[in-house]
């Protein structure tokens, strides 16, 4: 119960500062170009600041071998969450993509680290690395129908999976920062929750609210999204030894999260349905202020169980 109101306590911290985002663009102090300036700060150097960050460790065979076992999971998750979003929407190319792409690093960056702390971030790279391969080839080509949008070079250059690479050579080379870097390091990462939000805030302004709940569309993705796929992933995590606890909420925290930015990005990036992407972000992202702290503390009861 005490981790399910730690992160219901983020969740409305990070509410608090989407509402100021909404605030600000509604009295004219931010525009949608101005949201899209701080959306490149966010992704090219914030989150992967925060990930080269969390490397910052020493290494250890056990923590070598904990990242392998988060790989392991997260590789399981995401290929759960394709499976069952292209049976549910097989030909719903959108909501195929936003039930199965979490916003995992814009939220779930923020609330594992401020419940487990920074090795948190640690392990929540390794799912990011997979959803990252994995949404930037097959993802683009269920948004698109076109497979010649999928790139090496998409993957390669992408920040997050630089800040990977970047965070994995000062790990096994066991690179001593200096503290002066360590301290920009520290400073910028304080910028991802506030960011994230307020720019959220901004695409939560730019739609009418009732559009939010008129549609058991949107209603149906944000249950799959952040429900039904939980559900599932976490159930089947009771197989896997709660000696690897702060590994398996980590997933689940990342697996829970709401629709994930991208989606509207390549939305609009492909001239697809850009406004029922954001739509979709926005609701799930609403009501993630709920769904998370259930999943956390449901699954946390049950794995205890076992």
């Amino acid at each position: 119960m005490e981790l399910g109101f730690i992160l219901f306590w983020q969740i409305a911290l990070m509410f608090v500062m989407m509402m100021m985002g909404y605030g600000m663009y509604k009295v004219k102090r931010i525009s949608s170009l101005g949201s899209k300036e701080m959306g490149a700060v966010l992704l090219y150097v914030v989150t992967p600041i925060i990930i080269m960050r969390a490397y910052t460790v020493e290494y250890t065979q056990q923590r070598a071998f904990n990242m392998l076992i988060a790989l392991a999971l997260a590789f399981f998750s995401v290929m759960i969450a394709i499976i069952l979003s292209k049976l549910i929407y097989k030909h719903e190319r959108i909501e195929n993509f936003s039930s199965t792409y979490s916003n995992a690093g814009f939220m779930g960056i923020p609330l594992v680290q401020a419940t487990f702390g920074t090795e948190a971030v640690f392990y929540l790279s390794a799912y990011l690395a997979v959803m990252v391969l994995i949404q930037w080839t097959l993802g683009i080509v269920v948004i698109t129908g076109d497979k010649s949008h999928a790139s090496f070079k998409r993957i390669i250059t992408n920040p997050v999976i630089l800040g990977i690479l970047g965070g994995l050579a000062i790990f096994f080379m066991q690179l001593t920062l200096p503290k002066f870097v360590l301290d920009v390091f520290s400073i910028i990462s304080g910028l991802n929750s506030p960011l994230a939000m307020i720019i959220l805030g901004v695409y939560l302004a730019q739609i009418r609210l009732i559009s939010l709940i008129n549609s058991w569309k949107i209603v149906s993705v944000s249950f799959v999204r952040m429900m039904f796929i939980p559900v599932i992933v976490g159930g089947l995590m009771v197989f896997v030894s709660n000696e690897f606890y702060m590994i398996k909420m980590v997933t689940l925290i990342a697996v829970s999260a709401p629709v994930g930015f991208s989606v509207a990005i390549l939305a609009q990036q492909f001239d697809k349905d850009y406004s029922q992407a954001v739509r979709y972000v926005c609701h799930s992202t609403l009501f993630s202020i709920v769904t998370m702290p259930v999943m956390v503390i449901m699954m946390d009861i049950i794995w205890r169980m076992f």
